[in-house]
C-alpha cells in the first residue's frame, strides 16, 4: 500500500483539500487554487479538481474504468501500481493528476497527463518534483 504524503493528510484535516464528495463537488463553483497558480504549473490549464479520499491506484481505477488502458492515456508512461489518482483539471478534462511513487516510495512526484496542442501523442509530464512543491506552488 502506498503512503499518502503527511502534508496531504494535513490538508484534508484542515479542510484545505476535499474530505468527501460534497466538498469535492463544491470546487466546481469555488476552486481551491487560483487560476494563475494552476497556469504556472500547467500552462494549458486554469482550474484543478482535487479528489477526496480514499485515493486509488491507477490499477484500482483501471479495474473500474477501462479508459486508463486507452492509448490517449499513455498507459506505458506510468506504473499502474505506483501511481495514485488525486485529481484532474476539472469537468470534461480527462487529464488526471497523479502522485508518482516510482522514484521514491515516501516522497512522490506529481504528474499530469499533457494533451499537446501540436498533435503529438499525449504523455505524462512532471507537474512538481514532490507534493510539498505542488502545494506551495498552488498556495494551498
Amino acid at each position: 500500500m502506498l503512503q499518502i504524503p503527511q502534508l496531504l493528510d494535513e490538508l484534508i484535516a484542515n479542510g484545505r483539500w476535499p474530505r468527501n464528495a460534497q466538498e469535492a463537488n463544491a470546487q466546481n463553483l469555488e476552486p481551491l487554487a487560483a487560476p494563475e497558480r494552476v497556469n504556472q504549473l500547467a500552462p494549458e490549464e486554469t482550474c484543478l479538481y482535487f479528489l477526496p479520499p480514499p485515493f486509488l491506484t491507477v490499477r484500482e481505477k483501471s479495474a473500474q474504468h477501462d479508459y486508463w488502458n486507452w492509448p490517449q492515456f499513455d498507459p506505458s508512461g506510468i506504473d499502474f501500481d505506483l501511481a495514485l489518482d488525486i485529481g484532474d483539471f476539472g469537468l470534461g478534462s480527462d487529464a488526471p493528476i497523479l502522485l508518482d511513487y516510482r522514484l521514491d516510495r515516501t516522497n512522490p512526484r506529481v504528474l499530469r497527463l499533457l494533451y499537446p496542442r501540436d498533435g503529438s501523442p499525449n504523455r505524462w509530464v512532471i507537474m512538481a518534483n514532490d507534493f510539498p512543491s505542488f502545494v506551495e506552488a498552488l498556495g494551498l
